[in-house]
């Protein structure tokens, strides 16, 4: 049994931020149709990436420029949980996709528009994406006083937290609803929720902390440090004199063990230098056996494939094949039940015919559709 059986959630979004979160209510349990334009999602154009995020989902296909195509996604809404959009204002208003007609059809509805910059204010129909997010929010700002220059992080860091705390919001909604009966409207900003993650930093900043460096970067024995292999290591000692001391007791730097918290950060150089010797003259490998059992936060820096075939992510089984796409489960097991991905992604308008049948929709009336385009392309055709 899992936590969101039962539930209903009806997916308007394209791209990564709204299929990231119903990705995530859909593992738990819920019912994710996702409704994509004729043309497709266009993220269907990078197929690994796509069916990552829109595992175990039915596809239905609408034109909601026209007529026939809202009236069966005013169908859908009315029997759904939870809508998702990601339009820019106003465009939902345009398709009839509005939070006013759909929740005026089921006031139950827990409604979430997620958007780069809100529902309102001077920035709210600027165009954008991820990194622009990132800019604005001030986190490039934070990278680039670490590293002296800002770049791409290597993930959508904006599109992703956007979906975590749009699938926060929206169980908060459905809980929310079970004590008053009546949905919600929430609108999310990426650009906020990218500056959500600085929290900690402003806090840190405001007791008087360190502008120059961000929080525990600027400690000399908190970083990465390359070996004599061409690799590199993690090493993750932030105050503890304790994992200092260890560590020093394993690599060889006895004369350092002693020094407190306060006098390594005064010569912080100092450390730094001797651990980069340190470790640039054994390889990785060499370390790995060193200080594994050492007792000390330390780690080699290893790729996704290495990262999915170790001991620890194979025992918990983090890792799922469905066709040709491997799928990650929710970092998270349940006593109640597995929430593993129930099945891959689905071809475009996979489940058009079927999800209208649900609907009262007769097999003539769907024909009809179909010709004039309201259905997309015929069932099955992917990108």
């Amino acid at each position: 049994m899992k936590p969101l059986n039962g539930l209903a959630v009806l997916d308007l979004c394209v791209n990564v931020p709204g299929p990231f979160c119903s990705s995530i209510l859909g593992d738990l349990g819920a019912r994710v149709v996702g409704v994509e334009p004729p043309g497709g999602d266009p993220l269907r154009h990078s197929p690994g990436m796509w069916a990552g995020l829109n595992r175990g989902k039915e596809s239905v296909v609408l034109d909601l420029k026209s007529p026939e195509g809202r009236d069966v996604l005013a169908a859908l809404a009315g029997r759904a949980d939870v809508v998702l959009e990601g339009w820019r204002p106003g465009v939902a208003e345009r398709l009839g996709a509005g939070r006013e007609r759909l929740q005026g059809i089921n006031p139950a509805l827990v409604y979430c528009s997620i958007s780069g910059f809100g529902q309102d204010g001077p920035w709210r129909d600027r165009p954008a994406h991820d990194l622009n997010y990132l800019a604005l929010s001030g986190y490039l700002g934070v990278q680039a006083a670490m590293d002296g220059a800002p770049s791409p992080p290597p993930v959508l860091v904006s599109d992703l937290v956007s979906g975590l705390y749009a699938a926060i919001a929206v169980l908060a909604g459905l809980a929310g609803r079970t004590a008053s009966g009546r949905g919600v409207y929430i609108d999310l900003s990426m650009t906020e929720a990218a500056l959500a993650l600085l929290g900690p930093e402003l806090g840190r900043l405001r007791d008087g902390g360190c502008a120059a460096r961000p929080n525990v970067t600027s400690i000399p024995h908190y970083g990465l440090f390359p070996t004599a292999d061409g690799r590199w290591v993690s090493l993750g000692i932030v105050h503890e004199d304790h994992f200092w001391r260890r560590l020093c007791e394993a690599v060889g730097l006895a004369g350092l063990a002693d020094l407190a918290f306060e006098q390594r950060t005064r010569c912080a150089g100092q450390i730094r230098d001797a651990l980069h010797r340190t470790f640039s003259g054994r390889s990785a490998a060499e370390w790995e056996d060193a200080l594994g059992g050492a007792d000390v936060p330390f780690a080699v820096v290893v790729s996704l494939e290495e990262a999915l075939a170790s001991p620890q992510m194979r025992w918990r089984q983090v890792a799922a094949d469905s066709g040709a796409a491997q799928l990650l489960r929710l970092p998270a097991l349940f006593s109640t039940g597995d929430v593993s991905p129930r099945r891959g992604a689905p071809a475009l308008g996979e489940h058009s015919s079927a999800v209208l049948a649900e609907l009262g929709y007769d097999g003539g009336q769907v024909g009809r559709m179909k010709e004039r385009g309201v259905l997309g392309r015929p069932e099955g055709a992917s990108r």
